[in-house]
């Protein structure tokens, strides 16, 4: 059985991996959007199925007012046999000098949920880890200011001793690192420790998310050091391939020790389009092998790199369930996939007789604010988006479909009512590039091939559909223009700044991708 990469596709970054017995599960950076951390299950390594969200409660997760790319950050999941739970560590990132986030600490006995949520008031900065051994528990984290210099925005990494019943830092928190594989690498986070053999191992990822991003490696015979850095640093890298290689922006790691002895790591990854720059899609997450030479990891030992197959260890496929991003009609819930765009103040839809009710609301899309949508994650660049809606607006008031990168970005397929007329209107971040009169009900679609997007629709009785507008600049679209996510599509309403109790009904919505 064989192993492809990217294993989790679509807009599944930062991730962290942990195991219990023979199941493993990964968890993965959500930034604005809502149920926040999703959590992956599988027994090969190869297969992966969504089994729920760590936070899906809003009154536990403040993100009414988050901008893109702002919101939950990097992970860390980590099973502890000695309570035989589940914890989760992550960031609620609220402004650009991280210095107002929140430090989430979860945890669960079932990964697929309910998870109990704490909060670690001392925990500043971002990406916190934990390490548990011996009974003891520890967090670590980074982007500590400098205890004399508060406005010092060094990413030094940090360890301290955690209380997880009370969900606070206990002791004095020492200095692990205070620059990554060279002296003044960029952005050294992602911390997360091993112990093997006697060495504490600090994996870290540098270099900045883009096609610099890299993994390093440090060890101890301590826990609070000295950490020497492995001389093969960086161990794990595409930044020497060209930009325009099959995968680049390769980090972010995180380690996992089999049943049978063997080491995989997980691995933050892209996919770009022709132009390497743009990658509409996001940061994906990949896996790769890992071997032990001379007490230190071998990432990707035969060729040092990331590759699009890897054969699996283990011989058994997991069974998957059905397709998760398409819904033909609505009998009861959402399908997992599906997300909200940061934490409504009241339910953004109902669900009633096979039908979508969406609650139309003041927000636009253009703003860092709760609008009302709902939708999935593209996962290739090749794909179709459609969904059914009858919408009977009022002036002024409009909803459809939505193609997200963030609230500066995105196209909306949508229909609205002006000057007493019901029209069809295609429209790039609140510009209008085509519209028509139409009627209330209609089928919308959007579809891609590469970078080239283009907006469809048809009246429900007809069986073709009818391009409407201009073909559509994907490259506007890119996770390079802005942000850490990628392209969302999804079922979408706006009254545009008034107050509205209107609804949009949506019979069904199809995700295809090839």
């Amino acid at each position: 059985m064989t192993i492809n990469n990217p294993i989790i596709r679509g807009f599944n970054p930062d991730p962290s991996i942990c195991r219990k017995g023979s199941d493993f599960y990964i968890v993965t950076s959500t930034f604005e959007y809502f149920p926040a951390v999703p959590i992956y299950h599988s027994t090969d390594l190869a297969h992966w199925e969504q089994i729920g969200f760590c936070i899906t409660d809003p009154s536990d997760l403040d993100m009414s007012s988050s901008r893109s790319a702002k919101g939950i950050y990097a992970p860390t999941i980590r099973y502890r046999e000695d309570d035989d739970t589940f914890y989760m560590i992550t960031t609620l990132v609220k402004n650009d000098n991280y210095h107002e986030n929140e430090c989430i600490l979860m945890s669960a006995k079932n990964p697929a949920g309910p998870w109990r949520k704490q909060y670690i008031k001392e925990v500043e900065g971002i990406d916190p880890a934990l390490f548990f051994q011996n009974g003891e528990a520890y967090c670590l984290g980074n982007m500590r200011p400098h205890p004399e210099n508060p406005s010092d925005r060094s990413r030094w990494i940090w360890i301290s001793r955690i209380d997880l019943k009370e969900g606070k830092l206990i002791g004095e928190r020492k200095i692990l690192l205070k620059d990554g594989a060279v002296r003044g690498a960029a952005c050294p986070e992602g911390p997360h420790l091993f112990f093997k053999d006697g060495f504490y191992y600090l994996v870290i990822a540098e270099g900045g998310t883009s096609h610099n991003h890299a993994v390093s490696v440090f060890r101890s015979t301590d826990i609070y050091g000295p950490y020497e850095p492995n001389p093969r640093n960086p161990v794990l890298t595409h930044r020497m391939m060209r930009r325009g290689s099959e995968f680049n922006s390769i980090g972010h790691a995180d380690l996992l020790q089999l049943p049978d002895g063997s080491w995989w790591s997980s691995i933050l990854g892209v996919r770009p389009y022709e132009d390497p720059m743009l990658r509409n899609i996001g940061r994906e997450t990949f896996i790769v092998p890992v071997i032990w030479e001379d007490d230190w990891p071998v990432f990707a030992p035969e060729t040092g790199k990331v590759e699009a197959v890897y054969e699996s260890p283990i011989s058994k496929p997991m069974e998957l369930g059905e397709e998760a991003t398409t819904a033909e009609s609505f009998p009861d819930n959402l399908p997992l996939a599906f997300e909200t765009l940061r934490t409504q103040p009241s339910p953004v839809y109902t669900i009633k007789d096979g039908k979508l009710f969406l609650h139309i609301n003041r927000f636009r899309l253009t703003e860092p604010h709760p609008a009302a949508f709902a939708g999935v994650r593209q996962t290739e660049k090749k794909f179709e988006a459609e969904a059914e809606i009858e919408f009977n607006p009022a002036e002024g008031e409009e909803a459809g479909l939505a193609v997200i990168l963030n609230q500066e970005r995105h196209y909306t397929l949508a229909i609205t009512k002006e000057n007493n007329k019901t029209v069809l209107r295609l429209s790039y971040a609140g510009e209008t590039l085509a519209e028509k009169e139409c009627g209330s009900h209609l089928v919308l679609r959007f579809a891609a091939d590469g970078l080239e997007y283009r907006a469809w629709f048809r009246n429900p009785d007809d069986k073709e559909f009818k391009a409407f507008g201009p073909v559509l600049d994907g490259s506007r679209l890119s996770i390079m223009q802005g942000g850490f996510t990628g392209v969302m599509f999804g079922m979408y309403g706006s009254s545009n700044g008034n107050e509205s109790g209107n609804s949009a009904e949506y019979g069904y919505f199809r995700y295809e991708a090839e």
